[in-house]
């Protein structure tokens, strides 16, 4: 019977820690639904994603920064159904930069610490293309 609860605890902890471990941002960096090419490091490059029908949310630019950070945001959302938006997450802080069909182009600040350009999807049928780029000038 003790082996039983411990065999129980055991998997309810492996459960829990296995969830916690899929939606942080690092690991969700190795789980691209979309995409990612190119950039000299995780806050540039290009990144594609085409679908019918998802639900996610996808950390594509960023990381953690020492000093804050300015990059050029350019886009392109074919949206075909559902939702969908861009935004930066910094903390538990997000801030929407773009949540319609059609081209965009933005400069966007990440700031010092741990910050990300994500994709958010609900039941998004479309296709969306990003490129981030340094802006060649300090955030300020």
């Amino acid at each position: 019977m003790k082996k039983r609860i411990a065999w129980l605890v055991a998997l309810a902890g492996a459960v829990v820690i296995g969830s916690l471990a899929i939606t942080s941002p690092l690991v969700q960096n190795l789980l691209y639904t979309g995409h990612r090419t190119g950039g000299s490091d995780r806050a540039q490059g290009t990144y594609e994603l085409q679908g019918e029908d998802l639900t996610l949310k996808e950390p594509v630019f960023g990381g953690a920064q020492k000093d804050p950070r300015t990059l050029l945001l350019t886009g392109c959302i074919r949206q075909d159904g559902g939702e969908v938006a861009v935004q930066l997450s910094a903390g538990k802080e997000s801030t929407p930069l773009c949540s319609y069909a059609g081209y965009f182009q933005q400069e966007v600040v990440l700031p010092a610490g741990s910050a990300y350009i994500e994709v958010v999807c609900h039941d998004f049928t479309g296709y969306i293309m990003l490129e981030s780029r340094d802006t060649g000038h300090q955030a300020g």
